[in-house]
């Protein structure tokens, strides 16, 4: 600390003089200063455009994906009796022979009840009672939705308690009655279970029990059910709205569902269900054995103690299971018998080599630091082993270590231990080995760093213990999916001709008015089909051109503004006279002079940026590429469909559209129009004539060719979410302000210099002062 002495003895104004001196001293800081600014204006503005990418992305899936951009409509010629709408894949005509039945809902009405809304409900009720009802997709809930009664609850606070459980169950009572009906409809009875004696759910009690009912109807020719009235099919999206043509309908039905039914009881299939069987239980028991050989080799290499979640965390922060591998038993010992409070006191005794000097060596060969030194030694050595092992065998994978043989297996053991030998070592093998030598170089060569590293520092017998896991695993792995497929062949057989029986037995009791019993034998298919006296109800669709044309107008407007955007910052004017204000320079302003003032210093700041001119590039390109998957059309491209890049190359390809021809491609074939901007069965690899193409559609292509684009952005100015050593412009700011720090410390320094030396004038100037008063006194 200095002290400072103002120019009371030389008169002169020491502070403005210091002032004066640091304000020139003070150009490199400012400039860093500047520098700083910029950057963050830099990183903000590329932010910004990525900001915009998302923002259109979104817009694009949004308006142009999952709703997609076809447009037709639909028409019913009898929408009385069935109303349609068509969705962008309307394809074709449907035809709506008869409906015999349509779907209803579950209900029980209840008895009358002696009680009203304010009544408790455990006067008619108690503990709890379930509930379980047909789901929206037409299956009865595989759990049911308890409520529980409680000693204070009214019946309307238990019926507004179901209404808002989840059941799937609407709740109301009205006149002393409950009424509970399935908020879906479709086939299976509302369930009700609990003590219910008070409420009156059962017919002996007065109740109405109506059972949910699927809609039953004839499309195109086959007979058929849905469990709602409305549902899709084709593209169409279809509503029941009345019963005509039943009997027909019925007969249709019946006469499918018997065929079903023979089919499914027949000696054949029977058979297939046996063969079914014995292939599951041969599947299983050489799953088992499989499994027993697994978890064999398993313990033989990974042991057998178990492991917490926490020992797992704990070795995670070892960070290095090679070298944990390595470790004795004595060491990992001495290591958990340390107790440091600090980095200070571990480094202390790393660097002592009085004792311990082997670990140490080894701690220090391994750059182990404090934190990965306590994580050892919160571990046992079984644990430590189990999970360095685990580790090391994740990281070379089974494919690698299974596909090993015998022979390789043997080279790999001979293989130096060190990067350098190693690499030379596969390098030769490549150019001047054996054949087997030759083949095991090539699988090195695609093994990572990571992988190489892990593989030079295995021991013998781990290798042949890994190699033995993973041929046991890959073994384990393909008898467990041969099971599984085995089971799920098995059950499906059986699945199916369970629901033919139950099938043939409601159309059956539909068709006849009776339940079917096995004494009836075989009944039989209806061979005199009764007349239908409606006509068919028939769906058609038309496709609408002008919503078409103008949610891609509306594409390429959007489109456009983005691409003018960017090329407008892009060519942006940069005004290199105008720098970043520093804190003094802001002072002497106005908010009205600051703001001015930086909206030209922020201006050009991505001007010519070859991240954004090649991003603009790339999705330019999209819009001349042809999609092979549209072969068959003529609308292959957008060219082909009357859009282009604009003939202006300033304006930086935006869109120009030739609304004729768009007009006419949608008129002669809409739905290639809408494949060649989205194909759902479009692949980025797919193989044509044996070559590898991209067949996705436009607006996929270009949604990538922008995440490509916001991931170089982010690579150089990062995301809200990152720290700032993960990107370019973070890391020039880290070091910016390190150097600012640095400057800071040197300025404080320089000043304290400067107001040494001045303190030092003024002190001899006032003692020149003393003495020369001296020499006046002493003359007198």
């Amino acid at each position: 600390m200095v002290n400072r002495i103002g120019g009371l003895a030389s008169g002169m104004d020491i502070d403005e003089l210091v002032k004066k001196l640091m304000n020139a001293e003070r150009a490199p800081l400012n400039k860093l200063l500047q520098s700083k600014q910029r950057y963050e204006w830099q990183r903000d503005a590329y932010r910004d455009v990525n900001k915009k990418l998302k923002t259109f992305d979104t817009y694009i899936a949004d308006n142009l994906v999952l709703k997609s951009i076809s447009s037709k409509t639909a028409s019913s010629s009898n929408s009385n009796l069935v109303s349609v709408v068509a969705t962008g894949k309307a394809a074709g005509t449907v035809s709506i022979e008869g409906v015999a039945q349509l779907a209803e809902a579950g209900r029980i009405t209840s008895g009358q009840v002696s009680a009203n809304g304010s009544t408790k409900m455990k006067e008619l009720a108690s503990g709890t009672i379930e509930f379980r009802a047909v789901q929206a997709d037409g299956t009865m809930a595989k759990e049911a939705t308890k409520i529980e009664i409680t000693d204070d609850m009214t019946v309307n606070d238990f019926v507004k308690k179901v209404n808002e459980s989840g059941a799937g169950v609407s709740a109301v009572f009205e006149s002393g009655r409950f009424s509970f009906t399935s908020k879906s409809t479709g086939k299976g009875n509302l369930e009700i279970t609990g003590d219910t004696a008070g409420m009156k759910l059962t017919k002996d009690d007065g109740a109405s029990i109506r059972e949910g009912k699927n809609a039953i109807f004839q499309v195109n020719g086959i007979a058929t059910e849905r469990s709602s009235n409305t549902f899709s099919l084709n593209g169409y999206n279809i509503t029941l709205k009345a019963t005509f043509n039943g009997e027909q309908a019925t007969a249709e039905r019946y006469n499918s569902a018997y065929e079903e039914w023979k089919n499914t009881t027949s000696v054949e299939y029977v058979q297939k269900i046996a063969d079914a069987l014995l292939a599951k239980n041969t599947a299983t028991d050489e799953y088992e054995t499989a499994k027993a050989d697994y978890e064999a080799a398993k313990n033989a290499f990974l042991g057998t103690v178990e492991l917490s979640n926490a020992d797992k965390t704990a070795f995670n922060k070892i960070g290095n299971p090679q070298f944990a591998r390595s470790l004795t038993e004595e060491e990992v010992e001495t290591i958990a018998n340390k107790a440091f409070e600090n980095k200070e006191e571990f480094e202390m005794w790393l660097n002592d080599d009085s004792s311990d000097a082997e670990l140490k060596a080894k701690l220090k060969d391994a750059n182990i630091n404090f934190n990965q030194f306590k994580a050892i030694g919160s571990l046992d050595y079984e644990k430590i082993q189990s999970l360095s092992a685990q580790s090391m065998y994740n990281t070379l994978g089974t494919t690698f270590l299974s596909g090993l043989t015998d022979e390789e297996k043997t080279l790999v053991k001979d293989l130096p231990t060190s990067k350098e030998g190693f690499d030379n070592q596969i390098a030769d093998w490549k150019e001047n080995g054996t054949e087997e030598q030759k083949a095991l170089a090539e699988k090195l060569s695609k093994l990572s760093d990571t992988q190489k590293d892990t593989l030079r520092q295995l021991s013998y017998g781990d290798l042949d213990k890994m190699a033995d896991l993973a041929v046991a695993q890959v073994d384990h792995n393909t008898k467990l999916a041969a099971k599984n497929t085995a089971e799920k062949e098995h059950t499906a057989l059986i699945d199916r001709q369970t629901k033919a029986e139950a099938d043939f037995k409601d159309a059956y009791k539909q068709q006849f008015g009776e339940d079917y019993t096995d004494d009836k034998g075989d009944p039989g298919k209806v061979t005199n089909l009764p007349g239908a006296p409606e006509s068919p109800v028939t769906l058609t669709s038309t496709t609408n051109v002008d919503e078409m044309m103008n949610k891609i107008k509306d594409f390429v407007n959007t489109y456009n503004g983005l691409i003018k955007d960017f090329k407008d910052q892009t060519t942006q004017t940069k005004y290199r006279d105008y720098t970043p204000l520093t804190t003094e320079q802001k002072e002497n302003m106005s908010e009205n002079e600051i703001k001015l003032w930086e909206e030209k210093a922020k201006s050009g700041l991505l001007r010519s940026d070859a991240l954004i001119r090649e991003g603009l590039s790339n999705m330019r390109s999209l819009v001349y590429e042809a999609n092979p998957d549209l072969e068959d059309s003529k609308f292959n491209t957008l060219f082909s469909i009357g859009i282009t890049t604009s003939k202006n190359y300033n304006e930086g390809g935006t869109l120009a559209i030739d609304e004729e021809k768009l007009r006419k491609a949608l008129e002669e074939d809409p739905d290639a129009v809408e494949r060649l901007f989205n194909n759902p069965d479009g692949k980025k690899d797919a193989v044509i004539d044996g070559k590898t193409v991209d067949t996705r559609g436009y607006l996929r292509k270009l949604r990538d060719s922008m995440k490509d684009f916001e991931v170089s952005i982010e690579k150089k100015a990062g995301r809200a979410t990152m720290t700032d050593n993960q990107y370019t412009i973070g890391k020039n700011l880290l070091d910016t302000e390190k150097r600012i720090s640095t400057w800071q410390d040197k300025l404080k320094n320089i000043e304290a210099r400067y107001w040494k030396q001045f303190t030092a004038m003024e002190q001899a100037i006032n003692k020149a002062n003393q003495q020369s008063g001296m020499f006046m006194q002493g003359a007198g």
